[in-house]
Parts: C-alpha cells; sequence; structure tokens
C-alpha cells in the first residue's frame, strides 16, 4: 500500500508543479532554462537523499559496467527530451491539455518495456485501462483539445 501513497503523493506534487510551471512559461520564461534552474537546485536534494538513504556509493559502483552506463545515459536523453517536449507543449498551449495527452505514457512504458527487455507486466485490467487512457486522450484531441 506504501507504493500507492507515494504515487499518489507524486500525482499531486507533480500536478502543482505543472500548474505552476505553466505560469512561468506563460510568462516568458524558457523551457529550457527552466529545466537547467529545476535540476540544479534538484541535484543537491537528490545526492542528500541517496546519502542519507545509503545508496549513493554503491550506486555510484554500479557504474564501471558499460552496460549499465549506457542504460543510465539512454535513461538521461530521453527523460531530458521528454522533458523538453512537455515544456513545449505547454507554452504552445497549457498544463492541462499538455499533461493529459502526456499521461499516456503508460502505453508507452509497457511497449518499450516489451521492446527492450521482452517483459509484459500487463494483465486484461491493466490492458484495459491503458485502452481507456488511450481513448481518452483520442477525445481530448477530437474535441477541441488541439
Amino acid at each position: 500500500m506504501a507504493w500507492f501513497i507515494f504515487a499518489l503523493g507524486t500525482a499531486i506534487c507533480w500536478g502543482a508543479g505543472y500548474a505552476l510551471t505553466e505560469k512561468l512559461l506563460h510568462s516568458g520564461l524558457s523551457g529550457s532554462l527552466f529545466l537547467t534552474i529545476l535540476y540544479a537546485l534538484s541535484l543537491p536534494v537528490f545526492l542528500c537523499a541517496a546519502w542519507y538513504d545509503g545508496t549513493l556509493k554503491a550506486s555510484l559502483n554500479m557504474f564501471p559496467d558499460m552496460r549499465l552506463f549506457l542504460v543510465l545515459t539512454g535513461t538521461v536523453l530521453f527523460f531530458a527530451l521528454g522533458n523538453l517536449l512537455i515544456m513545449q507543449a505547454i507554452i504552445m498551449k497549457d498544463a492541462s491539455h499538455a499533461n493529459l495527452i502526456e499521461i499516456t505514457y503508460p502505453v508507452f512504458t509497457i511497449l518499450f518495456t516489451y521492446l527492450f527487455f521482452k517483459n509484459v507486466h500487463i494483465d486484461w485490467t491493466t490492458a484495459l485501462g491503458g485502452l481507456l487512457i488511450l481513448g481518452g486522450a483520442a477525445l481530448i484531441i477530437y474535441k477541441g483539445g488541439t
């Protein structure tokens, strides 16, 4: 049950963060500068959290493994590009519409988990939820969300 509380807390924090981000971006702050500031201010917080929970040293020791380093590099690049794209979407429209389309990412998570690792972590209820997500995004696009 703790995972659900953490996931819900994430949704609440990201919802508030995106609402505030829209205000900043529509006031003229560039998405790339916003992300630079976000990550620069986040770095000490995340380093302290990793030090506090005792995972910092063990995590850093993983990266002489070139395969893991390549996975890390790809992960960072995908997240960075995704963040730049969502900032641009918010600039061009608004946070509500952009995030309602962005929220289709679980469908792509399932697809890429299969393509990269040949793993499928879904059952029929998860598949149905994914279809509902796609249906909701299609409805938003169809009924004036563009």
